[in-house]
């Protein structure tokens, strides 16, 4: 005769869900900061936008007709999955005072998946690693030195999100290691940025995302009252000034973000998240599933004496619009 599941489990089982629902409501989380989060039912995702319409004109003659131009971006939804099991014989002896943090791990873990799918796409890495994924929406990869302005207009020339190593604008270096000097490039640097019709996007960059070790920079950056800065020029600066003086970058509005979980140390982003739309996107077709294997009769349980817990969602990791985020590095 099989003997009874013990009153003390059937407690933990009972309780199990609870706890599990407290830690994914409780998990620390970043992502939201840059990420806007949309739905779909589909197992492609579908988007669809049309350039930025031309400005007025002076009416000479007969009207001008504008047609926007449709254009159009997919992504497959992935998969995901985390099972925690462990013996039965083992939760008998150990009267179960080792499972609850496993469990509310789990559930943790799931509340992280958007916040390591958007580390992993910024850093082109895990599923994100392939030239495929990393394409932004005007065709060219999300971070790079030479987007399009106009995609049916060659002539309107590109614009620069990715600042690595510091790259060359007119006379000056924007970006590279975070500085003063670096940061206050690129963040110039992006409210110059055009559209189609020619004229500067607005765009507000609003975000420094950093990894832990580069806070005491961004501190000093953003929030130090005084500083010993080089002399401005256009997107930097080309002298040295002797003593201190105001920090003026701490009046730009930008505060920062620490994402603990940026594998690069040295890699950073200013972003502008006051639209919208944010930088990033998560596509969420079904949020975490939890499902526990623990009953008597289970396959598991019976022939393996063995308890499961798990859940699985639907989701992935696409861009937004290439000009709202830059990213710069040594």
């Amino acid at each position: 005769m099989a003997s009874p599941v013990p009153a003390s489990f059937a407690t933990f089982v009972t309780n199990a869900q609870t706890y599990i629902r407290q830690a994914y409501s409780s998990a620390p989380i970043s992502y939201p900061e840059f990420t806007t989060t949309v739905t779909t039912k589909t197992e492609v995702y579908l988007d669809g936008w049309i350039g930025r319409m031309p400005k007025g004109r002076e009416w000479l003659g007969p009207r001008v007709v504008y047609e926007p131009a449709a254009q159009t971006f997919s992504r497959s939804v992935l998969p995901w999955e985390l099972t925690y099991g462990f013996d039965r014989f083992f939760s008998d002896d150990d009267q179960y005072g080792v499972y609850y943090p496993k469990l509310q791990d789990l559930a943790l873990q799931a509340a992280r998946l958007p916040e390591f799918q958007m580390r992993d796409f910024l850093e082109a890495s895990g599923a994100y690693a392939s030239t495929a994924s990393q394409l932004g929406l005007d065709g060219v990869s999300f971070f790079n030195t030479a987007h399009p302005v106009n995609l049916y207009n060659s002539g309107a020339g590109t614009y620069v999100n990715d600042f690595t190593g510091g790259v060359a604008v007119g006379s000056s270096t924007v970006g590279g290691a975070l500085s003063a000097a670096a940061f206050g490039s690129v963040a110039e640097y992006m409210m110059t940025i055009k559209a189609e019709d020619g004229e500067r996007m607005g765009v507000t960059p609003d975000l420094l995302i950093i990894p832990p070790p580069l806070m005491g920079c961004a501190e000093y950056i953003l929030k130090n009252a005084f500083s010993a800065p080089q002399t401005w020029d256009t997107f930097g600066s080309l002298g040295t000034q002797v003593g201190a003086s105001d920090n003026i970058y701490r009046r730009y509005g930008v505060r920062y973000l620490i994402n603990h979980y940026l594998a690069s140390n040295t890699k950073w982003y200013v972003a502008d998240t006051t639209k919208a739309v944010k930088p990033l996107r998560w596509v969420q077709h079904t949020a975490p599933v939890f499902v526990q294997r623990v009953t008597e009769n289970d396959p598991v349980v019976f022939d393996n004496h063995s308890f499961l817990w798990g859940w699985w969602a639907r989701g992935v990791a696409i861009p937004s619009y290439a000009w709202l985020i830059a990213r710069s590095a040594p």
